[in-house]
Formats: structure tokens, sequence, C-alpha cells
């Protein structure tokens, strides 16, 4: 071979393609202009990528096969097959917290080792657009809730001012709290945090004294879609429509949002929204998204500066250096399951399989609810007997000369100072809960009461609720058993309508 490298008598043949392995995804077409944002990366231009409506996405090389899928109807025990949880050892009603992986959603994130990142980024976006209702090139992926939400609040640094003020409501996300905190002494703003009036009977009354409280020098205000403390399905597109009427910018915590409530972000209206795809979407976790309305990306930049900056709002938050890209790309699968399913199927399951659930629970401990059902989603507070509060009380879980002073009763309550729950009380029955009857359901102490926090996804089924039930009568020293002969079919069937 020559210096020049061009052959002579003796240059080698030239080496044999490797053929692609068996079913692999055609070659993508060759760019020919490389897109030089993000170092070695040749890549199309992301903005374009998200915005050109005729753009044709890279096949999925890891599309899960039609058996991977839950099938329509695959409901209750059925579906637990699908998921990435114990089921023979617990009895798990705490989706709300981390939630639960499909297993065809984990074994994307597992397989992808590929090189058509953005290109791949990119065509999630679209599909998560076209589930939440919005533009693909006004969302950007994260890897939680709690990145977005910073992102956001710390755009505002800019624009307030000595005077302004944010708005949170006390039953808000406490990281969230702490977030405007830390704005505010940034800044100098005011950061003001309604203490809502519970117990609540309609959405409007919450409308109303959020109307009451919104102060004339407000800027922001933040609200969840669905609280994490509480389970209360909040009325945003109202509380949009307030703050957006007196000037008030709005922030959604929609952490609890996708997969327990139909998303429409465009007819929302908030200026932006952040959510969770690892909670009731079943994502593997580290997948998360924010949308901002077109109007205030030129404010929100990434908490990371990497290749993108200056490119776009997609090209600023699509790569933030060296890391496991996969459960964003494996959004795509758990999309995918839920469209097999049919969205408004899993959202009625979940629905009449709660109101069963309420149903067995405040029968079995003569008790109620924090709000009426119809403010709830797929979770809902259910309180617990005051029997239950004594046992936590006599087994020491308050006996500390570091308990705080009980908080006011909520309205209408009959707790006093001497029997208020603590959140010590609260820690003991969901640690007896978990280790002595193997239930995973998390305890609130809301108002000095008890409230478990129960969950409904497509896994559960009536009888992890009256397991729940005995559990927590056997804790609080009541008669057993607790439900009739006619009592026990009529839950199954409340949830067959």
């Amino acid at each position: 071979m020559n210096a020049s490298g061009d052959g002579g008598d003796n240059a080698l043949p030239p080496p044999a393609a490797i053929p692609p392995p068996p079913g692999a995804a055609p070659p993508p077409a060759v760019a020919r202009i490389g897109y030089q944002g993000f170092g070695s990366f040749h890549s199309d231009n992301v903005e374009e990528m998200a915005s050109d409506p005729a753009w044709q996405p890279p096949l999925n090389p890891c599309k899960a096969a039609a058996g991977d899928l839950p099938a329509p109807g695959e409901l209750g025990a059925a579906a637990r097959r699908h998921f990435l949880i114990d089921f023979e050892s617990w009895t798990f009603i705490n989706h709300g917290a981390f939630g639960g992986v499909l297993r065809c959603a984990q074994r994307e994130a597992e397989a992808w080792r590929q090189r058509e990142l953005f290109a791949q980024l990119v065509r999630v976006m679209r599909e998560l657009a076209a589930f939440a209702g919005c533009r693909p090139q006004d969302l950007a992926l994260l890897p939680n809730a709690t990145t977005g939400l910073n992102t956001v609040v710390q755009s505002w640094r800019g624009r307030l001012r000595p005077g302004d003020a944010v708005l949170s409501l006390d039953i808000g996300y406490g990281s969230v709290k702490k977030m405007l905190a830390a704005v505010a002494e940034q800044t100098g703003a005011q950061h003001v945090e309604l203490a809502v009036q519970l117990p609540l009977s309609r959405p409007e009354e919450l409308v109303a004294q959020v109307a009451a409280a919104l102060p004339a020098n407000a800027k922001f205000a933040v609200f969840d879609a669905v609280t994490s403390n509480t389970a209360i399905v909040l009325p945003i597109r109202e509380l949009v429509q307030l703050c957006h009427s007196r000037g008030v910018e709005v922030l959604i915590d929609g952490a609890h949002a996708p997969g327990q409530l139909p998303l429409d972000l465009e007819g929302l209206g908030a200026d932006y929204f952040v959510a969770n795809c690892h909670k009731w979407l079943c994502a593997p976790r580290g997948s998360a998204f924010m949308h901002v309305r077109s109007e205030h990306q030129r404010h929100v930049r990434p908490l990371i500066v990497s290749h993108g900056y200056g490119s776009g709002f997609v090209s600023e938050f699509i790569w933030d250096g060296c890391r496991d890209y996969a459960p964003l790309l494996a959004i795509s699968a758990a999309l995918r399951a839920v469209q097999q399913l049919g969205p408004e199927a899993v959202q009625a399951y979940q629905r009449q399989l709660l109101a069963a659930a309420v149903d067995c629970l405040v029968a079995a401990w003569g008790t109620g609810t924090l709000v009426p059902l119809s403010m709830c989603g797929a979770m809902a507070l259910v309180e617990l007997p005051l029997s239950c509060v004594a046992a936590a009380q006599k087994a020491g879980a308050s006996g500390t000369a570091s308990t705080p002073p009980p908080p006011p009763p909520i309205a209408g309550g009959s707790t006093d100072g001497s029997s208020a729950a603590t959140s010590a009380d609260a820690k003991w029955v969901q640690d007896t809960l978990h280790y002595q009857h193997r239930i995973e359901c998390p305890v609130k102490c809301v108002g000095g009461r008890l409230y478990m926090r129960i969950s409904a996804h497509i896994y559960n089924e009536p009888a992890d609720y009256q397991r729940l039930a005995a559990a927590v009568r056997s804790m609080a020293g009541l008669e057993q058993p607790y439900l009739s002969a006619q009592e026990g079919p009529l839950l199954v069937s409340c949830i067959g309508r």
C-alpha cells in the first residue's frame, strides 16, 4: 500500500461489510449537513425535528412486541405480570409515591444502545406531545419534576423585584415551598402561602379562597394538579383563568397528572406545566417533562448549560451532559401500553376501584374521607379510626419531649390537644403495616388526624383494600371480621360497572 493509501500491486482488498443483525432497522439516511451544536454528535437540527410536521422519525429499534403490552381489559390481578412489583410478598397500595414500572418500559430502557439519540428523543417528545395535547417544540424532557420546577422558579429571578409576591398553597408539595422561599430570598420578593381551609366539599370553595387571598402584587402562582399529601385534584383550569384575569402567571406542578388525569395542555392554558412520567404513566424512574408556552421560552433556561445553548428551547434542554437517557426513551413503551389499554378505560378502572375501596375502608373503620370522591383522581385520603391513633400513642410513638405541639384540628373535627395525632403516630402506623402486615401504603397527618393515602392503579384489586381494612382493624383492636357476606361481593361488583 503506498503512502497515499490509494493502493498498489500489494494493496489489501477492502474489508467486507458487516451485515446487520436479523430484524434490525434499516440505517438512517446519511445527513449531508452536520449539526455542530452538540459537539461531536452529527445530528440533524433538533429544533427542525421537533417543529416540522413532515419530519419522519427513525424506527424504534426497541419497540415491544404486542405480546409484551397489556391487552385491552387486562386489569386488576391479570395486569400484575406486566409490572416490576413483588406482588407475592406485598400488598402495594402506594403507586402515588414512586410509581410501578412496566416490564415493557424497563426492557426498552435496558435495550438502548443507540447512535441516533437526538432523533429518538425528538420522536419520544412528539409522541408525548400528542398524548399531552401540546406542540412538541414546547416540551422539554427532564430526569424528574423537581428539575423542571426548579428551572421555572429560577427563571423568575430576573423578573421578580422587591415588593412583588409569589403565591402557593400550604397543601402544595414541600420542596416547591422551599424553591419559592429561596427565590423570594434571592430577589426580595414575598412568598405568600395560602392556608387552605379544610375540609373542602366543592372545587369552587378552593377557587374562592384563592381569589380572596391572591395579592394585588402577585406575579406568579404555583398550584398542584393533584396534591401529594392530601390527594386532592385541584380545579387548575379555573385557577389558571382566575390568575390570568389578574395578570398572574401560573406554574402547575403536575407530578401526579399523566396517567391519572386526562391532559390537554394547550386547552389548559397554564404558562408552565411540569410532570413526572415514572408515576402514573409507569415509565422507568428518571423520566419527566416540562411544557412552557412559546411566549415564555426566552426566559426559561436550563440549570445546566451545554452544547445546545443558544440553539433554541428544545436544543437547550435535550442534552445536559453524559448520563443515561434511556428512561426518557422508554416513555414510548409506557405510552404504547396506555394506548393499548385505552386511556379512558384505565382512568375509569382507577376511579371505580377507588370508589369501591373508599366504601370498603369507610365501612370497616367507621370514618370518612378528607374530600368527596368527586375531587379525587386515583388517590384518596381515608381517615383512620381514633382507636388506631390511640394504639400508636400507647406504643410510645408520640411519647417524647421533642414532640411538637398538635396542629389546629380540621374544621368540624372533634380532636383535642391530648388526642391529636402527630407525624410520629403516622410513622408508627405506616411502619407497622409495612413490617408486620407487608402492606405498603402511606399514612398522612392532616389537622391532627391520621389518614391512609390509598392509590388505585390497574394492577390493584378489591382484595388489596380488604387486607388493608383488616390490618388496621387489628392494629386498632377492633373486632374481626368486618365484612358481611353481602358486602364482599358488592365490593367486587362495584368495579365492574
